[in-house]
């Protein structure tokens, strides 16, 4: 089966595993996860299933090399986001232009595809590092991080130190910003559209709702900061709400995204958003405020500069300093049951979830070769 990063990733993306939440049609990472499991058994591999959702799996790459510890773990995700709207055939894995494209070249297939290679590489030369490596593939990192948080929950032994392979352009980064989601409902009440005055327009108490959230983010989250991650931010990414064009609606929902820094307690800045609303978003009288549970409550992460593994990785890729990024991933969530962990992987994040998506064919050459090396630096040979 392939071996190389290129012919794993070509693979991997021909094989489509849109996230079902983008897609209700998909049927997620299955087809993949199988693939995987293929191929590491092909390739001698202790592997590995583990239950995510119906239908959805983690599968783990593991080789044991004369010792349990050190324990490394490479981390990439299986489910990439959905097709619509893109210029090139999403799982075609064509290769032009020194560029592999499709969905999930660069966010994951492309990294997922190095940690296999460099895996294979590392087992085939065993004198040249000593401990346990893992490669986790991972479902729903898209949507809910429930791939990652069912790996973390049914490890028998947590690794010692990990890697999460999101594309850093192969920088090593030492921290993200966490993510919280959540619904705000206004709820009027209908009325024919020749009468408006007998009704309760949710759909404008919303856009006053909109305008206060807009104040609230561009004055009270700027007001939270960390120094390298800038502040806290916000945004409002979906709007729905009506029935007719003839109906004073009753109903309107947005979506919100908060943007968290290290120290930053989601709980305090969710009920400040609620506060605020109804207290100035009176305008509209008789329009009650429904708060849904947040749909995603995920953290940030920091390490510090001086961290061994940070020190390691940087010296390993010739990085001075290490970055942090804005963006959330599995990380976290491996940082909060206490495991040092680094975000580094081939690849551009500005072309994650694109319409015309690729990695370059020497960032895969480079990832798959820098993940040898920090392994035989963490994991040195007897």
């Amino acid at each position: 089966m392939s071996s190389t990063a290129l012919d794993i990733a070509q693979a991997l993306i021909r094989i489509p595993s849109v996230n079902p939440n983008y897609d209700p049609a998909s049927a997620g990472e299955g087809a993949v996860t199988q693939w995987i499991e293929d191929w590491g058994r092909a390739h001698g591999f202790t592997v590995c299933r583990q239950p995510v959702l119906p239908g959805r799996e983690n599968v783990l790459l593991q080789f044991r090399n004369g010792a349990d510890h050190p324990h490394f773990m490479l981390n990439g995700h299986t489910d990439t986001v959905g097709v619509g709207g893109m210029t090139i055939p999403p799982f075609g894995g064509e290769v032009r232009d020194e560029r592999l494209w499709g969905r999930g070249a660069s966010d994951m297939k492309g990294p997922l595809a190095c940690m296999m290679a460099a895996a294979l590489r590392l087992k085939n030369a065993p004198s040249t590092w000593r401990g346990t490596l893992t490669v986790a593939c991972v479902a729903d990192e898209e949507f809910r991080f429930r791939g990652v948080t069912a790996m973390l929950e049914q490890m028998a032994r947590l690794p010692d130190f990990a890697v999460v392979g999101e594309p850093t352009r192969l920088r090593v980064v030492r921290g993200c910003k966490g993510c919280l989601r959540f619904a705000i409902h206004a709820l009027g009440r209908a009325a024919h559209s020749s009468k408006p005055h007998e009704g309760r327009s949710a759909v404008v108490a919303m856009a006053h709702a909109i305008l206060e959230l807009e104040r609230h983010f561009t004055t009270r989250l700027t007001q939270i900061a960390a120094p390298g991650f800038g502040t806290s931010t916000g945004s409002i990414g979906l709007i729905s709400g009506g029935t007719g064009v003839n109906i004073v609606p009753e109903r309107c929902a947005i979506q919100v995204d908060i943007r968290l820094l290290p120290g930053q307690d989601w709980r305090t800045t969710y009920a400040e958003i609620q506060t605020l609303l109804r207290e100035r978003c009176r305008p509209v009288p008789d329009v009650q405020w429904q708060f849904d549970e947040p749909s995603v409550v995920d953290p940030s992460f920091e390490f510090p500069a001086d961290h061994p593994l940070v020190q390691t990785a940087c010296r390993v890729l010739g990085q001075p300093t290490p970055d942090v990024v804005f963006f959330s991933c599995d990380a976290s969530k491996i940082a909060a049951r206490g495991v040092p962990v680094i975000v580094l992987g081939p690849g551009d994040i500005a072309q994650a979830h694109t319409v015309d998506e690729f990695i370059a064919l020497a960032d895969l050459e480079a990832g798959a070769d820098a993940y040898v090396r920090l392994a035989q630096s963490l994991m040195p040979a007897a």
